[in-house]
């Protein structure tokens, strides 16, 4: 039966889908108004600060040079500016402890797309979510920018991996596993969600990268066998140069400054 139960049970079996809504504008209309609240508290306690400073009775001009008078003042005719300073304390730490989780959350990966469509997809699913979110929480993943992860799909894998992820194995899955295959890989308990192990992607992605790491000296060896020309032997090893540095960008998740030491090594 389809319900948060069953979408908090498929989240707890599947981490790449466990995105949620991090709510950027109610967030930061939230610290605004919390800011804007501190900012006429501010200027409430300059104004008691200054017109106990400048008062003729020598108790309250007193507050502004010793804290402990201040302090002392509290529950008496002379402690507005005490009871301002109270109010102000309790506040700010809620604004700074706001702007520090929401910078915290800000901090927190964005989804990889491909995931988040899968959740879609699961929720939009008769055999999976059954449309079971109405009305304004249908809406709660439309919005990739306002999304968060718990894990960072983009930055644990090279474009290489991504690739084979987002690419190949949808076409592999949808032109060969429900063609000749259909059993295969299903789970069962989440019906019409599929699943392929993260070890063969990894797999596979690594020997595609052994592959091209000893094809692409090898082949520049042997074209270069056959090229006489010095100007054409020139543009040829340029050539297999930029080749050579997109491919270390593609299959390894190095640095743009590694990337060039090692092309210019």
């Amino acid at each position: 039966m389809a319900g948060y139960s069953r979408l908090a049970s498929l989240m707890a079996s599947h981490p790449e889908l466990r995105l949620f809504k991090q709510f950027a504008t109610l967030n930061l209309k939230n610290l605004l108004y919390m800011q804007s609240e501190l900012t006429i508290l501010e200027n409430e306690l300059s104004d008691i600060s200054l017109e106990d400073a400048t008062s003729r009775d020598s108790t309250k001009a007193a507050l502004e040079f010793c804290f402990f008078d201040l302090k002392d003042s509290a529950g008496s005719s002379n402690g507005q500016q005490w009871e301002k300073v109270l109010e102000i304390r309790e506040k700010l730490k809620n604004y700074n402890d706001a702007l520090v989780r929401y910078s915290q959350v800000q901090g927190m990966p964005r989804p990889y797309a491909r995931h988040l469509q899968i959740l879609q997809q699961w929720l939009d699913r008769p055999e999976g979510g059954n449309f079971f979110l109405r009305g304004y929480e249908a809406d709660i993943w439309e919005n990739e920018k306002d999304v968060v992860a718990f894990s960072d799909a983009k930055n644990e894998k090279d474009s290489c991996t991504r690739s084979i992820c987002s690419h190949i194995v949808p076409l592999y899955h949808r032109f060969w596993i429900r063609r000749f295959n259909p059993k295969r890989t299903q789970i069962k308990d989440w019906d019409g969600l599929w699943h392929y192990d993260d070890s063969l992607l990894l797999a596979a992605a690594g020997v595609a990268s052994t592959i091209l790491s000893s094809l692409l000296p090898t082949s520049s060896i042997l074209i270069l066998y056959f090229v006489k020309k010095p100007l054409a032997r020139l543009v040829v090893i340029m050539l297999f140069t930029t080749f050579f540095s997109l491919t270390l960008a593609f299959i390894t998740k190095a640095k743009r400054i590694e990337v060039f030491a090692v092309t210019t090594a």
